[in-house]
Order: structure tokens, then C-alpha cells, then sequence
């Protein structure tokens, strides 16, 4: 008789996964990490008014830059602006957006591991 050995994955609604990292997911994660990171996703970006307004944060220091770095005409009020104030405000916006996605990332981690190793 031929030893089969059991399956190492497992078929779920949403496909095949490693059946032993599903079983260490089940003692160990909480799904509710998942709702707390758009808790906090949505509370960065409302404290950085949204992701339109980083965007348009970007285009302004565009602007600037284009302005003083290739003699462009000025196309952003020049009245109490600073371009290097400008790009300190938006890295520390772009920091607070890193730091989530890096939290978010160790979070999710485990879901990846999730992928089963089928043997050739």
C-alpha cells in the first residue's frame, strides 16, 4: 500500500491555504486588527485632511520647486510661502502615512503566510 500523506492545504471559500498556518492563524490572530488598521487609517487622513489634500500638497510643492529649480513662472501665491517649510510639512504628513503602512503590513503578515506549499 502507498502512504499518502495528508493534505497540506486546505480548500476555504476563499481558496487553498497551508492547512498548519491556518491552524497556528486560528490560536493566534485577531481579525479585529483589521478593522482597528481603517480606524486608523481614517483617522490619519483626517488628520492630514484626506488624501486629496496630500495630493494637492504634492502638486503645490511641485509648483514651488519648478519655480525656483528651472525659472519657471510662479504659479503658487509667493506671500509668507517657503519652499523648504512646505516639503517639511509634507514629509512629516508622508512619515505619519509610512509609519501606518508599516504597522499595517506586520499586521496582514500572517494572511500572507497563509499560501500553501503544494509539493511538485
Amino acid at each position: 500500500m502507498i502512504g499518502i500523506p495528508p493534505a497540506s492545504f486546505c480548500v476555504t471559500p476563499y481558496g487553498e491555504v497551508d492547512a498548519a498556518a491556518l491552524e497556528r492563524l486560528r490560536d493566534s490572530f485577531d481579525t479585529s486588527q483589521l478593522l482597528r488598521l481603517v480606524d486608523r487609517l481614517d483617522a490619519c487622513l483626517a488628520e492630514l485632511g484626506g488624501i486629496i489634500a496630500v495630493r494637492d500638497e504634492l502638486l503645490k510643492l511641485h509648483a514651488m520647486a519648478l519655480t525656483i529649480v528651472e525659472g519657471a513662472a510662479p504659479a503658487v501665491p509667493t506671500e509668507n510661502a517657503c519652499v523648504w517649510a512646505e516639503a517639511e510639512s509634507l514629509q512629516m504628513d508622508l512619515e505619519a502615512l509610512v509609519s501606518w503602512a508599516r504597522s499595517a503590513q506586520l499586521i496582514i503578515a500572517p494572511l500572507i503566510n497563509l499560501s500553501p506549499q503544494h509539493e511538485a
